[in-house]
């Protein structure tokens, strides 16, 4: 072999046998690393995820209006309206939310003890984590009812299915992560 052609033909060999090796220890490795159902089975280790404050932020109607204004064909003066709407419901809802973050707290704190008087205070954050949001929800509904009142009527109805939807998905949110369901209730 000519010495010239040897960087290059080492390069070549390198290229092609490199990829082998790191799919090979990216497959070992996977297999290993794979849980094993006896720490499935340990439940303590495991909580299950709690409401943040940006998740109930995240479903505000108007914040969902105005990432779609281009869906919806808004005006500069339909966004500028809905733009005072969300600051007005974020003053609104700011001691909400506030409550929110700590009944969130409270109730991670108790979820993974053994306790009595943790379970119990878990319990009542609970039920005081689900009256806030309840509010949260009736300023969200109200403020989505009087902003898309000043829509035209094609946008109302694509603003209607738009909103819909988003409650729904909140509502499936909070079964996942506080195991508040639609009437209310709590997990099994």
């Amino acid at each position: 072999m000519n010495i010239r052609l040897w960087p290059r033909a080492t390069l070549l060999a390198t290229l092609l046998v490199l990829p082998s090796l790191v799919v090979a220890q990216r497959g070992a490795r996977s297999q290993a690393d794979k849980r094993t159902e006896l720490f499935d089975k340990d439940s303590s280790s495991r909580l299950p995820p709690v409401l943040r404050v940006r998740d109930v932020e995240d479903q505000s109607p108007i914040k969902l209006l105005i990432d779609k204004r281009r869906d919806l064909k808004l005006t500069e003066a339909q966004l500028s309206q809905l733009k005072d709407s969300e600051s007005k419901l974020k003053e609104k809802n700011a001691p909400l939310l506030r409550a929110v973050d700590s009944l969130a707290r409270d109730l991670r704190s108790g979820m993974g003890s053994q306790s009595d008087d943790a379970r119990s205070r878990a319990r009542n954050a609970r039920m005081g984590l689900m009256t806030t949001l309840s509010e949260v929800r009736a300023n969200y509904d109200a403020s989505a009812k009087d902003a898309v009142a000043t829509f035209d009527a094609d946008q109302q109805i694509k603003a209607t299915e738009l909103v819909d939807k988003q409650k729904q998905e909140a509502e499936k949110l909070l079964q996942e992560r506080i195991g508040v369901g639609a009437r209310g209730g709590e997990r099994p």
